[in-house]
C-alpha cells in the first residue's frame, strides 16, 4: 500500500492507527501458544526466585508489643503519628504515636540503627 502512495510504511501506520475503524480487522488465531504452558521455567526465572531478597528484617521489639492496643491502620493515621509498621500483616498495623516527623523517637533510633548494620555489611 505505502508503495502504492508512494510513501513509507510508517506513513500509512501513522495514518491507520488514529483511524482503526476506517480499516477492517484481521481475524486472529486463539490458542496459538498451547505449547507454552508445558515448557518448563526458564533458569534464569529460577535463579531468581531462590535468591534472597536485600532486605534487612528488623526483629519484633518489646515497644512494639506494647503499641499494639494503640495501633491504626494506614487510613486511619493522621499527619503527626508514627508510620512504622509493628506486625507482620492481615491487616498491617502502625505504631500512630505522636511525632513531629515520620517516626517516634524509638522507631527514629531503630531506623537508623538498621540502616547502619546494613552499611557495615556491604
Amino acid at each position: 500500500m505505502a508503495r502504492r502512495f508512494g510513501v513509507s510504511p510508517s506513513v500509512i501506520v501513522g495514518i491507520a492507527f488514529p483511524n482503526r475503524a476506517l480499516f477492517s480487522s484481521k481475524p486472529r488465531a486463539r490458542n496459538c501458544r498451547s505449547h507454552e504452558s508445558k515448557r518448563a521455567p526458564r533458569k534464569d526465572k529460577i535463579a531468581m526466585r531462590d535468591r534472597k531478597p536485600d532486605t534487612v528484617i528488623i526483629p519484633p521489639h518489646k515497644y512494639d508489643l506494647e503499641r499494639l492496643p494503640f495501633a491504626k491502620r494506614l487510613l486511619e493515621l493522621r499527619p503527626g503519628e508514627c508510620i512504622w509498621p509493628i506486625n507482620d500483616g492481615n491487616p498491617f498495623l502502625f505504631c500512630a504515636a505522636k511525632t513531629a516527623g515520620k517516626y517516634c523517637q524509638h522507631h527514629e533510633s531503630r531506623a537508623v540503627a538498621v540502616h547502619r548494620i546494613a552499611k557495615r555489611e556491604k
